[in-house]
Protein backbone atom coordinates (compact mmCIF):
# COMPACT_ATOMS: atom_id res chain seq x y z
CA UNK A 1 0.00 0.00 0.00
CA UNK A 2 0.82 3.80 -0.56
CA UNK A 3 1.11 6.21 1.99
CA UNK A 4 -2.27 6.80 1.13
CA UNK A 5 -4.18 3.76 1.38
CA UNK A 6 -3.79 3.14 -2.21
CA UNK A 7 -2.39 -0.12 -3.81
CA UNK A 8 0.61 0.86 -5.88
CA UNK A 9 0.37 0.01 -9.71
CA UNK A 10 1.48 -2.93 -10.66
CA UNK A 11 4.75 -3.12 -13.51
CA UNK A 12 3.60 -4.51 -16.21
CA UNK A 13 6.48 -7.27 -17.55
CA UNK A 14 8.47 -6.01 -20.51
CA UNK A 15 8.53 -8.19 -23.88
CA UNK A 16 11.57 -8.57 -25.31
CA UNK A 17 11.88 -7.16 -28.72
CA UNK A 18 12.13 -9.59 -31.47
CA UNK A 19 12.92 -9.30 -34.53
CA UNK A 20 11.10 -12.52 -35.49
CA UNK A 21 7.63 -10.42 -35.91
CA UNK A 22 3.68 -11.62 -36.84
CA UNK A 23 5.03 -10.09 -40.52
CA UNK A 24 8.19 -12.12 -40.59
CA UNK A 25 6.82 -15.01 -39.92
CA UNK A 26 3.93 -14.63 -42.15
CA UNK A 27 7.14 -14.40 -44.75
CA UNK A 28 8.68 -17.55 -43.85
CA UNK A 29 5.20 -19.54 -44.16
CA UNK A 30 4.60 -18.04 -47.49
CA UNK A 31 8.27 -18.76 -48.39
CA UNK A 32 8.41 -22.43 -47.36
CA UNK A 33 4.98 -22.57 -49.42
CA UNK A 34 6.25 -21.29 -52.69
CA UNK A 35 9.25 -23.51 -52.44
CA UNK A 36 7.68 -26.74 -51.54
CA UNK A 37 4.20 -26.80 -53.22
CA UNK A 38 5.95 -27.43 -56.55
CA UNK A 39 7.29 -30.61 -55.23
CA UNK A 40 4.27 -32.24 -54.34
CA UNK A 41 3.44 -32.54 -58.55
CA UNK A 42 6.22 -35.55 -58.28
CA UNK A 43 4.00 -37.78 -56.77
CA UNK A 44 4.82 -39.05 -53.37
CA UNK A 45 8.25 -38.58 -53.43
CA UNK A 46 7.80 -35.39 -54.26
CA UNK A 47 5.61 -35.11 -50.71
CA UNK A 48 8.19 -37.12 -49.14
CA UNK A 49 10.88 -34.58 -50.27
CA UNK A 50 8.77 -31.88 -49.46
CA UNK A 51 8.93 -32.63 -45.98
CA UNK A 52 12.10 -33.55 -45.55
CA UNK A 53 13.00 -30.10 -46.94
CA UNK A 54 10.78 -28.47 -44.43
CA UNK A 55 12.38 -30.13 -41.15
CA UNK A 56 16.30 -29.10 -42.53
CA UNK A 57 15.09 -25.43 -43.54
CA UNK A 58 13.49 -25.68 -39.90
CA UNK A 59 16.42 -27.16 -38.30
CA UNK A 60 18.83 -24.17 -39.97
CA UNK A 61 15.82 -21.09 -39.09
CA UNK A 62 16.34 -22.58 -35.64
CA UNK A 63 19.90 -22.39 -34.96
CA UNK A 64 19.87 -18.50 -37.01
CA UNK A 65 17.24 -17.90 -33.98
CA UNK A 66 19.90 -18.94 -31.52
CA UNK A 67 22.68 -17.19 -32.86
CA UNK A 68 20.27 -13.62 -33.30
CA UNK A 69 18.59 -14.15 -30.53
CA UNK A 70 20.16 -16.41 -27.88
CA UNK A 71 18.46 -17.85 -25.18
CA UNK A 72 18.85 -16.52 -21.44
CA UNK A 73 20.39 -20.19 -20.74
CA UNK A 74 21.38 -23.60 -22.04
CA UNK A 75 19.16 -25.13 -24.12
CA UNK A 76 17.71 -28.55 -21.79
CA UNK A 77 16.99 -31.04 -24.22
CA UNK A 78 18.76 -33.68 -25.60
CA UNK A 79 18.78 -37.65 -25.67
CA UNK A 80 17.54 -39.62 -23.26
CA UNK A 81 14.81 -37.33 -22.33
CA UNK A 82 11.54 -38.18 -22.60
CA UNK A 83 9.81 -35.59 -20.13
CA UNK A 84 7.68 -34.15 -23.49
CA UNK A 85 7.25 -37.63 -25.24
CA UNK A 86 3.67 -38.30 -23.71
CA UNK A 87 2.51 -35.72 -25.51
CA UNK A 88 -0.14 -35.45 -28.15
CA UNK A 89 1.70 -34.52 -31.60
CA UNK A 90 -0.05 -33.22 -34.23
CA UNK A 91 1.37 -33.38 -38.04
CA UNK A 92 0.63 -32.94 -41.15
CA UNK A 93 0.13 -35.73 -44.00
CA UNK A 94 3.57 -35.11 -45.82
CA UNK A 95 5.40 -35.59 -42.22
CA UNK A 96 4.03 -39.03 -41.85
CA UNK A 97 4.60 -40.04 -45.19
CA UNK A 98 8.34 -39.29 -44.94
CA UNK A 99 8.47 -40.59 -41.36
CA UNK A 100 6.96 -43.89 -42.97
CA UNK A 101 9.58 -44.11 -45.96
CA UNK A 102 12.12 -43.22 -43.25
CA UNK A 103 11.25 -46.57 -41.07
CA UNK A 104 10.97 -48.53 -43.84
CA UNK A 105 14.27 -47.65 -45.53
CA UNK A 106 16.33 -47.64 -41.49
CA UNK A 107 14.44 -50.46 -40.06
CA UNK A 108 15.14 -54.59 -40.71
CA UNK A 109 11.40 -56.07 -41.66
CA UNK A 110 11.05 -57.69 -38.47
CA UNK A 111 12.10 -54.42 -36.45
CA UNK A 112 9.71 -52.82 -38.18
CA UNK A 113 6.73 -55.26 -37.94
CA UNK A 114 7.79 -54.75 -33.98
CA UNK A 115 7.07 -50.91 -34.49
CA UNK A 116 3.49 -51.21 -36.22
CA UNK A 117 2.63 -53.73 -33.29
CA UNK A 118 3.70 -51.10 -30.59
CA UNK A 119 2.11 -48.08 -32.71
CA UNK A 120 -0.83 -50.14 -33.13
CA UNK A 121 -1.37 -50.69 -29.16
CA UNK A 122 -0.69 -46.96 -28.75
CA UNK A 123 -3.13 -46.09 -31.08
CA UNK A 124 -5.85 -48.43 -29.34
CA UNK A 125 -4.89 -46.66 -26.18
CA UNK A 126 -4.70 -42.91 -27.11
CA UNK A 127 -7.14 -42.48 -30.04
CA UNK A 128 -9.54 -39.55 -29.45
CA UNK A 129 -8.58 -38.75 -26.41
CA UNK A 130 -7.77 -34.94 -25.07
CA UNK A 131 -4.20 -33.57 -24.66
CA UNK A 132 -4.74 -33.29 -20.98
CA UNK A 133 -6.45 -36.71 -21.21
CA UNK A 134 -3.71 -38.29 -22.60
CA UNK A 135 -1.29 -36.42 -20.64
CA UNK A 136 -2.47 -37.43 -17.40
CA UNK A 137 -2.34 -41.67 -18.83
CA UNK A 138 1.43 -40.88 -19.24
CA UNK A 139 1.63 -43.53 -21.95
CA UNK A 140 5.00 -42.58 -24.19
CA UNK A 141 5.64 -42.47 -27.75
CA UNK A 142 6.28 -45.82 -29.39
CA UNK A 143 9.22 -43.99 -31.64
CA UNK A 144 11.24 -43.96 -28.10
CA UNK A 145 14.26 -46.31 -28.08
CA UNK A 146 15.18 -48.55 -24.90
CA UNK A 147 17.02 -45.51 -23.55
CA UNK A 148 13.96 -43.01 -23.75
CA UNK A 149 15.59 -41.22 -26.82
CA UNK A 150 13.96 -40.25 -29.94
CA UNK A 151 14.70 -43.27 -32.37
CA UNK A 152 13.71 -41.55 -35.68
CA UNK A 153 14.97 -38.17 -34.75
CA UNK A 154 16.44 -37.28 -38.69
CA UNK A 155 12.54 -37.54 -39.57
CA UNK A 156 10.64 -36.53 -36.42
CA UNK A 157 7.75 -34.13 -36.91
CA UNK A 158 7.94 -30.38 -37.27
CA UNK A 159 6.07 -30.05 -33.91
CA UNK A 160 8.70 -32.00 -32.13
CA UNK A 161 11.32 -30.71 -33.50
CA UNK A 162 9.76 -26.90 -32.69
CA UNK A 163 10.04 -27.59 -28.52
CA UNK A 164 13.23 -26.40 -27.15
CA UNK A 165 12.80 -26.36 -23.48
CA UNK A 166 15.02 -24.34 -21.01
CA UNK A 167 14.35 -25.72 -17.89
CA UNK A 168 14.47 -29.73 -17.36
CA UNK A 169 12.78 -29.52 -14.29
CA UNK A 170 9.85 -27.23 -15.15
CA UNK A 171 9.14 -29.78 -17.87
CA UNK A 172 8.92 -32.91 -15.67
CA UNK A 173 6.51 -31.13 -13.56
CA UNK A 174 4.41 -30.07 -16.70
CA UNK A 175 3.85 -32.61 -18.82
CA UNK A 176 2.57 -35.12 -16.34
CA UNK A 177 -0.68 -32.12 -15.74
CA UNK A 178 -0.30 -29.44 -18.28
CA UNK A 179 -3.49 -27.82 -17.87
CA UNK A 180 -2.78 -27.47 -14.06
CA UNK A 181 1.05 -26.59 -14.13
CA UNK A 182 3.34 -23.51 -16.16
CA UNK A 183 4.41 -24.66 -19.28
CA UNK A 184 8.12 -24.56 -19.50
CA UNK A 185 10.16 -21.43 -20.63
CA UNK A 186 11.22 -21.84 -24.17
CA UNK A 187 12.92 -20.31 -26.60
CA UNK A 188 10.10 -18.60 -28.18
CA UNK A 189 11.69 -17.25 -31.66
CA UNK A 190 13.17 -20.87 -32.48
CA UNK A 191 9.74 -22.06 -31.54
CA UNK A 192 7.97 -19.53 -33.95
CA UNK A 193 9.82 -20.47 -36.86
CA UNK A 194 9.54 -24.16 -37.03
CA UNK A 195 5.68 -23.40 -36.69
CA UNK A 196 6.27 -20.85 -39.36
CA UNK A 197 7.47 -23.66 -41.72
CA UNK A 198 4.92 -25.74 -41.02
CA UNK A 199 2.07 -24.01 -41.85
CA UNK A 200 3.78 -22.76 -45.23
CA UNK A 201 4.26 -27.16 -45.79
CA UNK A 202 0.23 -27.12 -44.82
CA UNK A 203 -0.41 -23.75 -46.85
CA UNK A 204 1.17 -25.75 -49.53
CA UNK A 205 -1.19 -28.72 -49.23
CA UNK A 206 -4.38 -26.74 -48.79
CA UNK A 207 -3.46 -24.55 -52.53
CA UNK A 208 -3.51 -27.68 -54.12
CA UNK A 209 -7.05 -28.80 -52.29
CA UNK A 210 -5.49 -31.97 -50.41
CA UNK A 211 -6.52 -32.64 -46.96
CA UNK A 212 -3.80 -29.74 -44.74
CA UNK A 213 -5.70 -30.89 -41.66
CA UNK A 214 -3.52 -32.25 -38.53
CA UNK A 215 -3.13 -35.08 -38.33
CA UNK A 216 -2.76 -37.08 -34.42
CA UNK A 217 0.90 -38.81 -34.69
CA UNK A 218 0.09 -42.04 -33.66
CA UNK A 219 -3.08 -42.74 -35.43
CA UNK A 220 -1.60 -41.26 -38.65
CA UNK A 221 1.31 -43.60 -38.60
CA UNK A 222 -0.33 -46.44 -38.00
CA UNK A 223 -1.93 -45.57 -41.80
CA UNK A 224 0.98 -45.01 -43.06
CA UNK A 225 2.69 -48.09 -42.46
CA UNK A 226 -0.42 -50.17 -42.54
CA UNK A 227 -0.95 -48.96 -46.28
CA UNK A 228 1.85 -48.13 -48.26
CA UNK A 229 -0.15 -46.80 -51.04
CA UNK A 230 -1.51 -44.18 -48.56
CA UNK A 231 0.70 -41.55 -50.04
CA UNK A 232 -1.25 -42.17 -53.96
CA UNK A 233 -5.01 -42.23 -52.14
CA UNK A 234 -4.01 -38.85 -50.41
CA UNK A 235 -3.14 -37.02 -53.74
CA UNK A 236 -5.62 -38.13 -55.13
CA UNK A 237 -8.01 -36.48 -52.34
CA UNK A 238 -9.14 -39.50 -51.34
CA UNK A 239 -10.31 -39.65 -47.24
CA UNK A 240 -7.30 -41.65 -46.37
CA UNK A 241 -6.26 -40.47 -43.48
CA UNK A 242 -9.90 -38.74 -42.34
CA UNK A 243 -9.73 -41.50 -39.28
CA UNK A 244 -6.45 -39.52 -37.91
CA UNK A 245 -7.59 -35.94 -37.59
CA UNK A 246 -7.28 -34.74 -34.49
CA UNK A 247 -10.81 -33.95 -32.96
CA UNK A 248 -9.69 -31.61 -30.17
CA UNK A 249 -7.84 -29.40 -33.03
CA UNK A 250 -10.91 -29.51 -35.63
CA UNK A 251 -13.63 -28.38 -32.42
CA UNK A 252 -11.63 -25.25 -31.83
CA UNK A 253 -10.56 -24.99 -35.52
CA UNK A 254 -13.78 -25.10 -36.98
CA UNK A 255 -13.23 -28.52 -38.71
CA UNK A 256 -11.21 -29.93 -41.19
CA UNK A 257 -8.86 -28.12 -43.77
CA UNK A 258 -8.46 -28.30 -47.70
CA UNK A 259 -11.15 -31.05 -47.27
CA UNK A 260 -13.98 -30.50 -50.15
Amino acid sequence: MTDDGRRPPRALPLAQPTRYTPSVLEGIADGERAVLGPLFGGGEVGVIEAAAQALARADVLVQSAREAEPPPQPIACGPRCPSCCTSKVLVLVPEVLRLAAWLRANRTPEDLAELLERVRATDATTRGLSRSERAHRGIPCPLLDAEGSCSVHPARPLVCASWTSLDLAACQRHFPDPLHTPAPPLHAPGYEVVNAVMAGLGWAAKERGLDATPLELIAALRIALERPGAGARWLRKLPVFSTAHDPEWMAANGGPVGVP
